[in-house]
């Protein structure tokens, strides 16, 4: 999955993928990032490719029923165009089948749809390994919203559309926000934004004033940005140091933050030894080997800085 990109027309952003799990996400974007510039043509994928390019690890069953419910969701996707006259509705996919006995999944875009992929002339593109990572849907949503002002730093919502984009429920109050959407989001997504800063926008200067949205800013990247990650360490190195220099989080975030990095890296280190072809690692990691790569990642990241035990 390491450095597959996916590409899609910014209106793509201004559909709220409602009710969408994480997993579910990951595999229509996962899908989004091999159907761009195929036209109308069916794209198939095996159940591996799937599995690899959206971070699965689940196994058995579930993989298929995963797939269905993403399918439901994604034929329930539409789009609306409005010519003054005539207000015409469409779906997205006109063609999705998973067949269990080859293990194979068919995706084909509507022709009225097809904008969305191809021919781009406006976009939003992101680094799906980045993506499939992220745990809360809420950071994912916003991380492609972020995505697509890349180069310019700065993305301004109103309360309004900050609630539809995010499909936040109603009975939402602006403490639940803070809780439960927000601070994943700082969690999460600080480490990948340089200088992440969220701030409330007031309907008034004063401190009691209604909340009417939010300002997210950051580093802007160049146009030529490489969107391609680096090695592991490297990577993890680099979102350390974006945490550590934020100064908008609190040491409690900043923690919190790096702990997540940790756990992150450490997973991704020993899946990678498990992944070695078996005549050059035993057929299963040991508990002694998991501890000692544990203490091994855990005394590397402590030279940057983390110096609480990352486990706890």
């Amino acid at each position: 999955m390491v450095n597959e990109l996916v590409k899609y027309n910014n209106r793509l952003n201004s559909i709220p993928l409602r009710r969408f799990n994480s997993r579910e996400m990951n595999l229509f974007f996962a899908i989004a990032s091999r159907v761009a510039n195929k036209g109308t043509d069916t794209v198939k994928f095996t159940f591996n490719q799937l599995k690899s390019l959206s971070n699965y690890t689940d196994h058995g069953d579930r993989f298929v029923e995963d797939l269905r419910k993403t399918y439901s969701k994604l034929i329930s996707l539409s789009a609306t165009s409005d010519d003054g006259d005539e207000i015409i509705s469409f779906v997205a996919f006109t063609e999705y089948s998973i067949k269990r006995s080859t293990q194979t999944v068919s995706i084909a875009v509507n022709p009225k749809f097809q904008g969305l992929f191809n021919e781009l002339s406006h976009w939003t593109r992101f680094n799906l390994s980045q993506f499939a990572e992220l745990k809360s849907t809420y950071s994912k949503t916003m991380f492609r919203l972020l995505k697509q002002w890349r180069t310019v730093g700065k993305r301004t919502f109103s309360m309004e559309e900050f609630r539809y984009l995010l499909d936040i429920p109603k009975s939402y109050r602006v403490n639940d926000i803070d809780k439960r959407i927000l601070k994943p989001i700082k969690k999460e997504l600080t480490p990948m934004f340089k200088g992440l800063s969220i701030k409330k926008q007031r309907n008034s200067n004063k401190r009691g004033g209604k909340i009417s949205g939010y300002v997210f800013t950051w580093k802007a990247e160049t146009n030529n940005e490489d969107d391609f990650l680096k090695n592991s360490w490297y990577e993890t190195r680099k979102r350390i140091t974006n945490i550590e220099s934020n100064n908008d989080l609190t040491k409690q975030e900043k923690e919190d933050a790096k702990k997540n990095i940790y756990n992150n890296y450490s997973k991704k280190t020993i899946k990678q030894k498990e992944s070695l072809p078996v005549e050059n690692r035993e057929s299963q990691i040991s508990e002694e080997e998991r501890a000692r790569l544990r203490r091994e990642i855990a005394e590397r990241l402590e030279a940057l800085g983390m110096n609480n035990n990352p486990m706890e």
